[in-house]
């Protein structure tokens, strides 16, 4: 494999993108994010992937077509996987590409046969005017045959290794058809499925637009509802409420009192509010995206305004208590950002986390163009010195309006506008399903 960066700089995060079958790094030069870096794997004739820069604290895959089977033999520690337009295994009657296609595509290919691979992949002539610019200009025709050959070679030796968070899978694909793309990941209950109506040639740079989280975004959505949210959030309360108790346990059990405080994603003070009367601090520190009110709860206050997930990396205060409410699953790598919060604990401290997990909100999972990733409690009891509550709560609406109302006012704005969706495709209830985690300190060596 070789790895070419398209975008690189002083960033922690990492866009690593396994390339289609013969395109290189300048079909992808649109896929550049705010805040990451990006970098273009090809060549699959050796699936052997380059050391990557030891920089990266976070990188979310985004694996197309065949770079698909190419991404699943690499075993990345990635914050997301996301396979869009193929299977982990390329060459399948039944999973991906028909053997006889596969086949005679390999053993035929020359530069005629390559521009009419092309047409199929971009299934009508407003996609080619768009991907055509954009595909390499003097093709190595052995070197991507040898690369079919490689590539069926290897699959029937190898097994995948990687696991998928989401799969983008297209309607009018004619390269992997739409029904074997389906029925493999239909295996797959954990992979959120996205269908879209679209040929092989999909909007890449539009789906990691979507998928990464975007501060800017998020802030104006929790903008918009700043004077709606505490009337309307009621699974939050509720989940505010319920760190309350573990936090008035804890506090029964810990021997000192709690001199420091840190609480991320104060928002307008709903799980502030809880807390406050439960102890006093000496010193509380307020982290969120937006400007937030005075609580003149502690003796000292500091009130920052930033990406949280960035700024507690930077930060080397520590702290005796930790909370947060119904923020991290906003966050690029809510897993990294637990570890590290662990990090910034003083000896007996704890934590208590909460985020919502897997099948949150699942009523908008075939509707939305992107769904957030959401971990399950198995993936963060990884870290040591963690439980986990888990429960679920659905709210019912009078009509699909009302239920897009209700996440307006919390905030929870879809992130690409979904104007042209029919309003009676939305549903009428949706089903949270928050997850609370304790986390304690390490304890000293």
């Amino acid at each position: 494999m070789n790895i070419e960066f398209i975008k690189r700089g002083a960033a922690t995060r990492l866009i690593l993108l396994f390339a289609g079958w013969s395109t290189d790094a300048r079909y992808y030069s649109d896929c550049i994010v705010d805040g990451w870096d990006t970098a273009v794997v090809s060549d699959y004739r050796d699936l052997a992937l380059p050391e990557l820069p030891a920089q990266y604290s976070t990188i979310y895959i985004f694996a197309y077509s065949l770079g698909v089977f190419a991404a699943s033999q690499c075993n990345i520690d990635a914050a997301a996987r996301i396979a869009i337009c193929g299977s982990e295994f390329p060459v399948s009657d039944e999973y991906g590409i028909p053997s006889n296609v596969y086949k005679a595509t390999a053993d035929g290919l020359d530069t005629n046969s390559l521009k009419k691979f092309h047409r199929r992949m971009a299934g009508d002539r407003a996609s080619i005017s768009r991907i055509d610019p954009m595909l390499p200009e003097s093709p190595d025709i052995d070197a991507l045959k040898n690369e079919l050959y490689a590539i069926a070679a290897a699959q029937s030796k190898m097994q995948p290794v990687s696991k998928w968070d989401k799969v983008y899978i297209a309607k009018q694909d004619r390269i992997f058809p739409f029904e074997n793309l389906n029925r493999y990941w239909s295996k797959f209950p954990e992979t959120v499925k996205v269908d879209v109506d679209s040929s092989h040639a999909i909007e890449i740079p539009q789906i990691i637009k979507d998928v990464i989280p975007n501060p800017t975004l998020i802030g104006e959505g929790f903008s918009i509802a700043t004077e709606t949210y505490k009337k309307n959030a009621l699974v939050q309360a509720e989940i505010c409420d319920r760190i309350g108790e573990i936090l008035k346990k804890k506090l029964r059990e810990r021997q000192s009192p709690v001199d420091s405080l840190l609480e991320i994603g104060v928002g307008r003070g709903l799980l502030t509010e809880v807390w406050q009367n439960i102890l006093k601090p000496t010193k509380a520190t307020f982290v969120d995206l937006l400007p937030m009110p005075e609580f003149g709860i502690a003796k000292k206050e500091e009130y920052i305004v930033a990406d949280a997930e960035e700024w507690i990396k930077g930060s080397s205060s520590k702290y005796d208590v930790i909370l947060s409410a119904s923020t991290i699953q906003w966050f690029a790598n809510p897993i990294n950002f637990i570890r590290t919060v662990k990090s910034r604990l003083n000896t007996g401290g704890f934590a208590i986390i909460s985020s919502f997990t897997k099948g949150n909100l699942h009523q908008l999972d075939e509707i939305r163009p992107c769904p957030l990733i959401y971990h399950s409690a198995e993936e963060y009891k990884q870290i040591s010195d963690i439980t986990a509550e888990e429960w679920e709560r659905t709210l019912n609406f009078s009509s699909p309006r009302e239920m897009l109302m209700h996440l307006r006012h919390t905030g929870v704005s879809p992130r690409r506008s979904s104007s042209s969706i029919p309003l009676s495709t939305f549903p009428t209830k949706l089903t949270y399903r928050p997850i609370i985690l304790l986390i304690h300190a390490s304890q000293p060596q």
